[in-house]
């Protein structure tokens, strides 16, 4: 379920983006990302995995400070990462309908949807039919990257970093913001592997927590690979430029595919890509509810019952989002690298939070991850500073 997750706005936006505007020169950045990230993600499960406890019961144990500074960034970012999955997801639902309204009518359209799903109980079955279509993805996906190989430019000249001027700088920083996932994803996984050990009785060990983790994390690391060189044999090499409606983009995409496989795919690429998008905005939309409710009792506990406010957080979850589409989305392209731009910004937070919950004295020595995964944590998190701090100096420098 982490690659379902993770197949979303990073992927078929801005990695194929990546494509079509740098070719394959944004592929070491993304690789990067996705190496540097991946220690604080997976703590996600091994601090469950350990001590039986949820990140955000590490964040207050590590002191007011820590969880106040998480529900700061997170609670700024929550509508802006919402509202980018709702109008990609509707982006989608107006190409397969071929629907010419307007893409904030098609948000609210996929917001109540989804909240439909969420308040009905379906969520589950929905799940289901998410892991059949993404394993047709994972066949289709890289069948459409393979044939696209005859078109795309390998030499070496391809693969050389365009100047780090601002905007290109910007684009690396919205790309790599998302890429695989944000990283303050990890919150919201703990929360659920802690729920599920709960109710099932049993702690998943970390053996097996990381098991699960690598397949899911190199699906989606896979998946990001395909769509660059999808965006790069089919739209760099004929130098055309990204659409900046969401309707239009979502449209290319799917197009991506078919001038590969033919017009026959269109409907079921389109239908993939839709259900794919579609659990991820109902993962962040029960998630993030979930997950600021639980910061908040740790914060007052006893103050606040999670069963009583969920419906109407959920509510007030996706009323903000779409009010945040309707006011804030004047360009697609430019809203979607803001809203992933908060992302990579906000890392540098999670991964000194979660490097301290994961090697800190709640985890029993016996328990510790290897000293591999401490000096890797430690590097992936120096490199996300110092790619943060290079993004504020251009911007400062102009």
């Amino acid at each position: 379920m982490f690659a379902a997750a993770a197949i979303g706005v990073s992927h078929l936006v801005q990695s194929t983006r990546a494509g079509a505007l740098y070719g394959l020169s944004m592929i070491p950045i993304l690789l990067l990302a996705c190496i540097a990230k991946y220690p604080s993600l997976l703590t996600g499960l091994l601090y469950p995995a350990a001590t039986g406890k949820t990140l955000l019961q590490s964040y207050r144990e590590q002191g007011w400070w820590a969880l106040g500074a998480f529900l700061a960034v997170g609670i700024y970012a929550m509508w802006f990462v919402l509202a980018a999955i709702a109008i990609t997801t509707a982006g989608l639902f107006q190409a397969l309908l071929g629907w010419p309204e307007s893409t904030d009518l098609a948000t609210a359209i996929v917001l109540a949807i989804a909240l439909a799903v969420l308040l009905g109980g379906r969520y589950q079955g929905l799940e289901h039919v998410s892991k059949v279509l993404l394993g047709l993805l994972a066949i289709l996906l890289p069948i459409a990257a393979i044939m696209v190989l005859p078109q795309l430019d390998t030499s070496a000249s391809a693969w050389v970093m365009p100047d780090l001027d601002l905007p290109t700088v910007a684009f690396i920083i919205a790309l790599t913001g998302w890429m695989p996932i944000p990283i303050d994803a990890s919150v919201t996984t703990s929360t659920w592997a802690a729920s599920r050990n709960e109710l099932t009785g049993t702690r998943t060990t970390a053996k097996d927590a990381t098991l699960d983790f690598n397949v899911g994390y190199g699906m989606a690391v896979l998946f990001a690979l395909c769509f660059v060189v999808l965006g790069a044999g089919v739209l760099h090499a004929s130098g055309t430029t990204p659409p900046n409606a969401a309707g239009p983009f979502a449209a290319m995409v799917i197009e991506l595919f078919t001038s590969q496989l033919g017009d026959w795919s269109f409907y079921l690429i389109g239908t993939v890509a839709f259900v794919t998008m579609f659990t991820t905005l109902l993962t962040v939309l029960d998630g993030q509810v979930r997950v600021v409710s639980y910061a908040i009792e740790l914060l007052r506990p006893g103050k606040l019952d999670m069963q009583r406010i969920y419906t109407p957080g959920l509510f007030f979850y996706a009323i903000g989002g779409f009010i945040v589409v309707y006011f804030f989305m004047q360009n697609f392209n430019t809203f979607i690298n803001f809203a992933t731009s908060l992302g990579f910004l906000i890392a540098p937070i999670v991964v000194v939070l979660n490097h301290r919950a994961l090697f800190g004295q709640a985890v029993a020595a016996g328990a510790q991850p290897s000293r591999t995964l401490y000096w890797w944590s430690l590097s992936g998190g120096a490199v996300l500073f110092g790619a943060s701090g290079v993004y504020f100096f251009l911007l400062v420098v102009g």
